[in-house]
């Protein structure tokens, strides 16, 4: 009998910018207390600058215990195949939560357009969709959004697929980041975008389908 290509798809990102937020299982209190000291470390950049050179300025500091136990429930919740990644980039508004998600495509594989959030739910104006750039490889759509929720909340989505053909098979990458910060939009959702062009795949040998991280920190 013919055995099932393992899909195995790596994470390449760098500390301090992003790390790759493991399963509750693989959770360590050695893991815990490095993000934290990374944490602390970042918080501390963001407070000793001076106001007038300070991205998003206003607002309370970042909590880093807070940061991470949100950051773990949130991994905690998600599907087998989706794993998160949060990036440090932005000074007093980080850890920003992304989620990535990897597969083959198959006979009834949704469209990319259905796939990126093209449709549905209830925005307030046309999505915007744009091509993956040149660099990224693979093609595929992003699609902007913003959307009122059940409260009445405005929230943005910025969501990148690209389809590739990796040892024959196609497979999909996704990445999905939403935010009610309206304001980080411009500067966030083109680093979402580029996240795509680090999530790299491999067919390998019979078995199921597996997504591997990197080390978190170096």
């Amino acid at each position: 009998m013919t055995g099932i290509p393992t899909l195995a798809s790596r994470i390449d990102v760098d500390v301090p910018a992003w790390i790759v937020v493991p399963g509750p299982e693989e959770v360590t209190a050695a893991w815990r207390a490095e993000v934290l000291a990374l944490f602390a470390a970042v918080d501390e950049v963001d407070r000793s600058a001076e106001d007038a050179d300070r991205l998003f300025a206003g607002g309370p500091p970042v909590d880093p215990e807070a940061a991470l136990e949100t950051l773990l429930a949130f991994r905690a919740g998600l599907e087998p195949e989706e794993r998160l990644v949060a990036s440090l980039l932005v000074p007093n508004r980080w850890p920003l939560p992304v989620v990535v998600t990897v597969g083959p495509v198959g006979p009834d594989a949704a469209d990319l357009l259905q796939l990126a959030g093209a449709d549905g739910g209830l925005p307030v104006d046309r999505p915007a969709v744009e091509e993956l750039p040149e660099d990224v490889r693979g093609e595929g759509p992003v699609v902007t959004r913003y959307d009122l929720d059940d409260e009445g909340s405005l929230w943005a989505t910025v969501c990148a697929v690209r389809r590739e053909r990796v040892g024959g098979t196609e497979v999909d990458t996704r990445v999905l980041w939403r935010t009610r910060d309206l304001d980080l939009v411009p500067v966030f959702g083109p680093e979402v975008v580029d996240l795509v062009g680090r999530v790299h795949n491999e067919v390998e040998s019979p078995g199921t389908v597996d997504m591997t991280e990197n080390e978190v920190l170096a």
